[in-house]
């Protein structure tokens, strides 16, 4: 059920992801590479449309947060946020490495959009990197996200989510 969970998932994210500079009429966010500082305004754009609270609970709000699927990590090599939503006192971890998306305040966007549109409150608990290998059945998990901060325990949390839901992987993870 969990893997059906998260092709699923993964599938309905691949639209999303491949029109979201489209969608946003603006040319592409770039961060600092030392820092994670914005460097242009479609960054700086990112981290202020999510600086707000969520509206309060909306029409469709519990049934997205109900069918949140837990993990969507692309194929390849790809920045990564683990990010905690949360409903009505419920809350829910949910690991998202988009193909396509540079940075991780992407990662956190084109996930946290719609939900936070909805009511559902969603914070970005930490991020890293993740090489996925579909040929070698191998997963890692490593490094911060600059923009966000360390985050002890985030790559150690962040494999465990992914053996639940791709027990044929091999996953380790370090925090360098």
């Amino acid at each position: 059920m969990r893997r059906a969970q998260l092709l699923l998932g993964f599938a309905a994210l691949v639209g999303v992801q491949a029109q979201y500079h489209q969608h946003h009429n603006m040319p592409r966010a770039k961060f600092d590479d030392v820092t994670g500082a914005p460097l242009n305004d479609a960054a700086r754009s990112i981290l202020q449309r999510h600086a707000a609270t969520a509206p309060a609970p909306g029409a469709g709000a519990a049934e997205a947060f109900d069918s949140l699927v837990d993990v969507v990590v692309a194929a390849g090599t790809w920045k990564f946020v683990l990010l905690e939503c949360e409903l009505d006192g419920r809350r829910k971890r949910i690991v998202r490495a988009l193909q396509g998306l540079k940075y991780h305040a992407e990662n956190y966007d084109v996930t946290a959009a719609p939900l936070k549109a909805l009511g559902v409150h969603v914070r970005v608990v930490g991020g890293g990197r993740i090489k996925r290998d579909d040929a070698a059945k191998t997963i890692s998990v490593y490094g911060y996200s600059k923009t966000f901060g360390r985050s002890p325990g985030c790559n150690e949390a962040t494999a465990e989510m992914i053996r639940a839901v791709l027990p044929g992987y091999r996953v380790d993870w370090s925090d360098e």
